[in-house]
């Protein structure tokens, strides 16, 4: 191929047929390195100049490559932005969306919670290791998500029995339904990491300690619960439940404002399939106190913190 020379032009295709168009400084940019590649004189030199397109470009060398191949694919209209009959229109690719979307809800299922701004992390490591120059920028990323929030939203609010004249009514994996219709009739107990790094008395890092916090579904109320570095467990589980069920005394070194009055026996326990919960000792403990085990539909249907 010959040397790009400035004014040059190229044809694109679009929905209205084809169209010329001149090379912008940039794209003028693109074409002559990768013309610098081409005419490199032995393996050496062409990997000096890889390296050093990269950085005149504001690339990785992974995406240099790919540049290149296609480049030597489709010449000059491989290495530029092909002209669109949707420009300035916001599009993004069907696949980059899945992706998105896919990343937010593996990152929050369970007790893990992922930020928006850590999928957009995500998102720019995973353009990097294909080597897609156009990935979704971060705030397209946000626009994707704020429709899955929405949506989520409204789920919640269906299911809230916040809303007057809504009832709420449980599904279980078996089939099941429950109809929440008072207090103390189904708790639900759930792990979370706490957004804090405890530190020893010399300032060693101990890590994120874990919540399990027990919600009695109909009231919304926080009936007990379990702050410590173990992991997720039965054993966890069960010392949670215990501090639900009894009454709270605590001393005055506490410093509470109010006293923290709620306790009771539930009639149900309703959870997620998980180990801890889907256990020979949580169901040996329920059986005793006669309280009964349901496991949700879905891992997120119905979790206390989406009321």
């Amino acid at each position: 191929m010959g040397e790009v020379e400035p004014g040059a032009s190229v044809t694109e295709s679009g929905s209205s047929g084809v169209r010329l168009r001149e090379l912008t400084i940039a794209e003028q940019e693109r074409v002559r390195a990768m013309q610098r590649l081409a005419k490199a004189a032995d393996r050496g030199t062409y990997l000096s100049l890889q390296q050093e397109v990269a950085e005149q470009l504001g690339m990785s060398v992974r995406n240099v490559q790919y540049l290149q191949k296609a480049w030597e694919r489709d010449g000059v209209a491989g290495v530029i932005r092909q002209g669109r009959s949707d420009r300035g229109q916001r599009r993004l690719d069907e696949e980059w969306s899945n992706y998105i979307v896919q990343t937010y809800r593996a990152g929050n299922r369970g007790g893990r919670r992922m930020s928006r701004a850590q999928v957009a992390v995500r998102v720019a490591a995973r353009a990097m290791e294909i080597g897609d120059s156009r990935a979704p920028s971060r705030a397209s990323v946000y626009r994707i998500l704020q429709t899955e929030l929405d949506r989520q939203a409204e789920r919640s609010r269906v299911r809230s029995i916040g809303w007057s004249g809504e009832e709420l009514i449980l599904r279980t994996r078996d089939g099941g339904e429950i109809k929440v219709e008072r207090s103390n009739q189904v708790w639900q107990c759930d792990h979370t990491r706490v957004d804090l790094m405890v530190v020893d008395q010399v300032g060693e890092v101990l890590g994120r300690p874990w919540l399990t916090t027990v919600i009695d579904t109909d009231s919304r109320c926080m009936m007990g619960m379990h702050l410590g570095m173990e992991s997720p467990s039965a054993w966890v589980v069960c010392l949670a439940l215990r501090h639900a069920i009894l009454p709270k005394q605590y001393n005055s070194s506490y410093g509470l404002q109010q006293e923290w009055g709620t306790y009771g026996m539930p009639e149900n326990l309703y959870t997620d399939g998980g180990k801890d919960f889907n256990s020979k000792h949580i169901e040996q403990v329920t059986n005793e106190l006669k309280i009964v085990l349901h496991q949700r539909r879905y891992p997120a249907e119905g979790r206390a913190d989406s009321f």
